[in-house]
Formats: C-alpha cells, structure tokens, sequence
C-alpha cells in the first residue's frame, strides 16, 4: 500500500497516515451554513477534501465520509426575517443549490450529510456530560463552556489563553465569567427556531453542533477533522475542548485545513465589490474549470483567483481534452495504483499541483507519440489519473462541443484586427488582454512575418 502523508494542523508536521481502523477511515468535514448562497471561496474545501475522500477510497477499502450542514443560526434567522420568507423555506433553497453546485463541481455524495437541527438530543447529551464532569456553568438562561477549566485550551491554534484576552476587542458579556467561555445552549428570540432543555427553551451554539454530529456517526474518536484555516480558532479549537471535556479525548488524530482564497490579491468583502459567487462562477465556467483552478495552488496555500488563472486552466483543461481525445481509451488497459503517478504526488500531502503537472507531462507524451499502441495506452494512464482529480469526466466531443460555442470565426478575426490596432496604438495592455480573451476561448494566437494566425488549443 502507499504511504499517504498529511500536514496535521495539530502538530504542525507532516505525518505519516496511521488510520484508528484501517478497515474504516473515518472524517468529518465542516460543511456550510445555508443562509446564503456560498462563494468560490467556499468551493475550495469542497473540492480539497472531495480529492481527499477519493484518494483514501483508492487506499482503504471503506472510507466514511461526514459533511455537515449548519441550519439553525443568527444568519438564517436574520436572512428569513429580511426576505420575509419562513426558515425552512431558506434553508431548503440553499441547500438545494449548494447540491447543484456540488454536482456541477463534480464533487461526490459524501456518506451522511447531517442537518444540526436534526440532532438536538445528541448536542443536549454531550452538553450534559459536560457538566456531570464540571466544565460548564449556567448563567441568565445560557449554558457556557469554562475555558480555563480546559487544559491546554489552544493546543489546536497553537494560542495562548492570555494572550488571546489581551489582544480581544470583545468585551465581556454579562452573563459570561471569563470573556473567552464560549456558549453551548442559549435561549431563542420570540418567533425563532427553539427546542425544549433542561435549562430552558432555546437552541444550541454553533460548536456543540459539529461535536454532537461528528460523535453520532463516527464515534467519540476518528481519523481526519478537516475545514478552512478560519476555522481552526474558535470553531475547531472549541470543538476539541467540548469533547476533551465530555469524553477525556482528542477527538481526532489528524485536523487538515486549507488556505484562503484571494480575488486579484484581495480578500473577498462586500466594501471591494470583489465576492465572487460559486452560482455565478458555475453559470460563467465549467464546474471543471473552477474545480481545475481550486486544484491549481496547494491546498495549503493562499489561491488568488484571477483572470489568468481562469484563462490558463482553460488553456490546459482543452489540452489534457485533446491529448485524451488522440487517444482509444475503450481499450486502453486499467493502470494499477502502482503505477499511478498521480497517486503518488496525492500521497505527498494531496500535492494537486504535482498532480496537475504529471497529467500534462503524460498528454506531451500523447502529443509526440506516433505509436497508437502507446497513445492508447498514455490515454489510459491520463483518463485514470485525472480521475482521482475528478476532472476529465466528459466525453471529448462534448468538451470540445461546449467549447466550439463560447466563440465564432468572425468574432476571432474581429478580436485579432481589433489587437492589431491596439499593437498599432501601443495600448500593449488591451493587445494582451485580447489574447489573453482568446485563449480563454480556447485559441492560441501567434505573430508571424505574414499577419497573425490562429489555432485551436
């Protein structure tokens, strides 16, 4: 079997796989929050960890796969209130268009898909533990996690206790002892969702939601807890503590986090203009193209989204399309895992872009072979490979009948005379901008001493 290595956020190493259970790996992934639709920002774990679920699918012969869904929040309840819409109503339509979107990203059915408001009695479970075992406090109809009741709270975000008090704006509420405890049960708003307790209607923290679910179906201890960097502290951190807590146990062995997404440089925000949706970006783009993008910087670095970087993985999607197409692959032979160089470079801390890379070193291959016995087999090695990156997942014809659409011969010779101009001009920006439009398009233009040809890429 291949040694799969992982960056576990906990250790801050790079660690050697050992699963609890090899016969059943285990991880929870913290899914969203539907009171709105989510942006490309928000695709990028979906996608990161959906590369996870296959590659350990490949490796063990059962992987249980959990995604969460967040349905009851002070977001949801504000956004149906603003759209004079009932609760279920909103979540419903985001939850129904966040599954479109997934199946466009060509992400797979996770295993079990809990909604938190399905699994109160579990969270009033854990929530009792707690205080069988004296780390919660009530206080004005509110049920607190006491923080420094913790040992070694921060031991996940590598912070200390002091200094996180010291560097807070936040002051302390009313009814908290320690401005870091954090709520586990509060009371609900006239006419918002609430759920009878022993301490009073109301409803849950959002902390308490991803203990009691990740408990439910993979038991009080597993392999992988994975999310965004921006959930390590407080989400995850709390997370830890809730079940140390109650159950005297790091919940798990290996926490995996991705990086940020930056558009042009920038963080995302309402005040820029700069948000991005995933709807948008799905109804402007192939879901392999966004998939292909969200692949393209390592998951534990920051991906800036630009123009470019659109055009390249259009660039490179029709390519790896057109090596394939060269190719037989209905009697290309099935390559073993042992011979799977994408394989390999997943193993290496999911390293896609090495991944990437070695699709587009087999495609040279296809480009400059002229033997059809190694072309069908590259096209094999190629079509199986990109498989474990969930991409090239079309037929060829349809890639590139899709593609045929997005342009006309007449609008590509209008946009080469109007870059001539442009050259003409010396507007070198605009004249880049145009070939950088045409490749997204999907053709390659080139100066000559004759005039200026073009190709399909």
């Amino acid at each position: 079997m291949k040694k799969l290595q992982l960056y576990n956020s906990f250790s801050n190493s790079l660690e050697d796989f050992v699963p609890l259970d090899e016969s059943n790996i285990r991880i929870y992934v913290c899914g969203p929050t539907v009171y709105a639709s989510p942006h490309v920002g928000n695709a990028r774990p979906l996608v990161i960890f959906d590369i996870l679920f296959r590659l350990l699918r490949e490796l063990y012969p059962k992987v249980t796969y959990v995604r969460n869904i967040t349905d009851v929040d002070d977001k949801i309840n504000a956004k149906a209130r603003d759209r004079k819409i009932s609760i279920g109503e909103l979540t419903n339509e985001v939850i129904e268009e966040f599954h479109k979107n997934t199946a466009l990203l060509n992400v797979l059915p996770v295993t079990y898909e809990p909604r938190a408001t399905a699994h109160i009695a579990e969270m009033l479970e854990i929530i009792q533990k707690l205080i069988d075992n004296d780390f919660v406090y009530e206080s004005q109809g509110h049920v607190l996690f006491r923080v420094r009741k913790m040992p070694n709270y921060g031991m996940l975000s590598k912070r200390n206790l002091d200094d996180m008090i010291a560097g807070s704006r936040v002051e302390i509420a009313p009814y908290k002892e320690d401005p870091m405890d954090f709520v586990l049960w509060k009371p609900s708003e006239e006419g918002m969702p609430a759920w009878n307790s022993p301490w009073g209607k109301g409803r849950p923290g959002w902390h308490i939601e991803c203990s009691a679910m990740s408990r439910k179906y993979l038991g009080e201890q597993f392999d992988i807890h994975a999310g965004g960097q921006d959930l390590m502290f407080p989400h995850h951190e709390n997370e830890l503590a809730q079940n140390f807590g109650a159950f005297g146990c790091i919940m798990a062995n290996y926490w995996i986090h991705n990086g940020m997404l930056l558009v042009n440089g920038q963080k995302m925000s309402k005040s820029l203009g700069n948000i991005i949706s995933l709807d948008d970006a799905l109804r402007r783009h192939d879901g392999e193209i966004v998939r292909y993008i969200l692949l393209s910087s390592h998951y534990t670095k920051t991906l800036d989204w630009t123009d470019k970087l659109v055009a390249q993985a259009k660039h490179s999607l029709n390519r790896l399309y057109g090596a394939l197409k060269k190719g037989d692959i209905k009697i290309a032979g099935v390559v073993e895992n042992s011979d799977n160089p994408v394989l390999e470079a997943l193993c290496s801390n999911l390293n896609t872009p090495l991944a990437l890379h070695t699709l587009h070193e087999i495609a040279d291959t296809i480009y400059k072979s002229t033997s059809s016995d190694e072309i069908n087999e590259l096209s094999g090695q190629l079509k199986n490979g990109a498989a474990l990156l969930g991409l090239l997942s079309k037929e060829c014809e349809e890639w590139f009948r899709q593609e045929s659409k997005l342009i006309s011969e007449e609008d590509i010779e209008r946009l080469i005379a109007e870059r001539k101009l442009a050259k003409a001009e010396k507007d070198f920006r605009r004249a880049d901008e145009i070939r950088e439009k045409l490749l997204e398009k999907g053709i390659k233009i080139e100066d000559t001493s004759t005039g200026t040809i073009w190709r399909n890429v």
